[in-house]
């Protein structure tokens, strides 16, 4: 079993460029399956905005490294990635086309930056229900055994308000911080918009929020466009994705984003020493 993925990710390397060097932190490639075809709808959203994460150039979508969406529905909010979505469907119609009966490299239809690596906030799916928010987290090539969910209480930040203005979108905003796992935040919401939500997992503000960083601008998000029309808000099935706990999941994507190849239980050939861990920036620091 060993030898063949050894086999395998030479292949991948030489094919694939899937050791090219991470967007922004963590070490792991893409993934190659979530459930697409198994998803089912939950609600109906009639608004959505969209959020570019960590752009370089925010009239550039190229330069993003994801494009987030918040689909709010009466019953149900949901923040996920357009560029997974729009890369899934893009491989579904291409497997379909072809016949094709073998794993695709979804990272040839990934838009955005450097798409050959994968991150958590990226390949994550988080919904809210209520005073709930579920993850169902989706892991990195070869670890798919990994994939999982938790729900945790929602909103947990606990915001400080300032006198600051900020035109966004053309909204005005205000600013606000807070202290949140370990990182200090600061995002400015628009209290003319009455969605109390945001990207990622942040929420709790009196208005929608249209960008939120880190105080080191490490994790950034933009809002750059607001939708409206009719959006069927879908999701995975549960039994891809067995419930476990934040921490948990926390520690494995930790794990993974630091040392990918030794969490698979990569060999490396004729006893060449394995690479070193990467330095990695989570999001949430515990």
């Amino acid at each position: 079993m060993k030898q063949t993925l050894i086999t395998t990710l030479i292949l991948a390397a030489l094919c694939g460029g899937a050791w090219a060097q991470p967007k922004v932190n963590g070490s792991a490639p893409t993934r190659e399956k979530r459930g697409y075809n198994q998803r089912v709808a939950i609600d109906t959203a009639h608004v959505r905005v969209l959020y570019a994460l960590n752009a370089k150039d925010i009239k550039d979508e190229s330069t993003y490294l994801d494009l987030g969406k918040l689909e709010v529905g009466k019953q149900v909010w949901k923040y996920s990635s357009e560029f997974v979505y729009s890369s899934d469907l893009k491989v579904t119609e291409w497997v379909r086309e072809k016949g094709y009966k073998g794993n695709v490299p979804k990272t040839a239809f990934i838009r955005g930056e450097k798409s050959d690596k994968w991150s958590e906030l990226v390949y994550s799916d988080y919904t809210i229900r209520g005073k709930q928010l579920e993850e169902q987290a989706c892991f990195p090539l070869w670890a798919e055994r990994e994939n999982s969910s938790y729900t945790e209480p929602w909103p947990l930040m606990q915001w400080t308000l300032a006198n600051e203005q900020l035109s966004i979108l053309g909204h005005r905003c205000q600013k606000a911080t807070c202290r949140f796992r370990g990182r200090d935040f600061v995002a400015w919401f628009a209290a003319d918009v009455p969605i109390k939500g945001g990207p990622w997992k942040f929420g709790g503000l009196p208005g929608l929020i249209l960008k939120v960083s880190d105080v080191q601008n490490i994790y950034v998000w933009e809002a750059v466009a607001i939708e409206h029309g009719t959006y069927p808000i879908m999701q995975y099935p549960d039994k891809l994705y067995p419930k476990s706990t934040r921490k948990s999941v926390w520690q494995r994507q930790k794990k993974y984003n630091e040392d990918y190849r030794n969490a698979i239980g990569w060999t490396s050939l004729e006893g060449r020493p394995m690479p070193p861990k990467v330095r990695f920036e989570p999001l949430e620091k515990e």
